[in-house]
């Protein structure tokens, strides 16, 4: 039987030399994890989104070592802006970020990369990216892409549970289960409370799913910027929902690596 050849691998693993070979001699999709550090609740980390970020990137190269893939260290700092009214926030400012994004996909073309992708777990970051990707298209002319962890209903993601009234968008049942099966030592459940605001499915017009929409901070929203609730959660539902994210994250990077534009994808070998 003849063994598969593992193409997937972590930037910061290899040498020099080796990445250069990688680029030139196939056409690797270069995958750029970015989470934030920010308040989540007194029950989870501030690293949440990072460390979501992170676990998933390593495991795609554990379960899909077909992938040609180079999975860049995590960019552990994102735009929090919305909760810069806690402790331990870190938010880089718009301007920042999208520096930082251009200077890395620089990088990645003077490596010889063609194809290059944000794999987000922070839905803050989510429509800067959205920029980021289009710029780096016209500055650097990388095939540029971005794939989510876990996109949240007011970033576009399928509707929330409704055990949370469709509100579950921060620190509450998704993240916090995620959070049990990664890390479970740095949940503290007997902090968690449930933070359902309500009020604001009331609107018709205005809100986190409908066509227009509000700028708000965690804090506008409930009392210690939790969404969701997080009483709900269990290991075995983030276990699941980790593996979902890997399953989606994976099919979204077999695209990636054979788009094109102005055709259907091209076979692989």
């Amino acid at each position: 039987m003849e063994k598969s050849i593992r193409k997937a691998r972590f930037l910061a693993e290899m040498s020099g030399p080796a990445c250069g070979s990688a680029a030139a001699e196939g056409d690797p999709l270069f995958l750029q994890p970015i989470g934030a550090v920010e308040h989540h609740g007194a029950h989870l980390p501030l690293a949440t989104d990072a460390l979501v970020a992170d676990a998933v990137a390593a495991r795609l190269v554990t379960e899909r070592p077909d992938l040609d893939v180079v999975v860049m260290p995590t960019l552990t700092y994102g735009t929090s802006n919305e909760h810069v009214w806690a402790p331990g926030t870190v938010s880089l400012s718009p301007v920042n970020l999208l520096a930082v994004l251009d200077d890395v996909a620089a990088s990645v073309r003077r490596a010889g990369g063609r194809r290059f992708a944000f794999l987000n777990a922070h839905g803050g970051n989510t429509n800067l990216l959205r920029v980021a990707i289009r710029e780096i298209r016209v500055k650097h002319d990388l095939m540029t892409f971005l794939a989510h962890c876990d996109l949240p209903p007011d970033n576009g993601g399928p509707a929330g549970d409704p055990r949370e009234e469709g509100l579950g968008i921060h620190g509450g049942l998704g993240e916090t289960s995620m959070m049990l099966h990664l890390f479970p030592e740095l949940v503290d459940l007997s902090l968690a409370e449930r933070r359902i605001p309500s009020w604001i499915n009331e609107y018709r017009a205005l809100g986190f799913e409908q066509g227009s929409e509000y700028a708000w901070l965690s804090e506008d929203i409930t009392v210690d910027g939790v969404i969701g609730d997080p009483t709900l959660a269990t290991a075995e539902h983030g276990r699941a929902r980790v593996a979902e994210s890997v399953r989606n994250v994976a099919a979204a990077v077999e695209e990636m690596l054979v788009f094109r534009f102005g055709a259907g994808p091209a076979v692989r070998s």
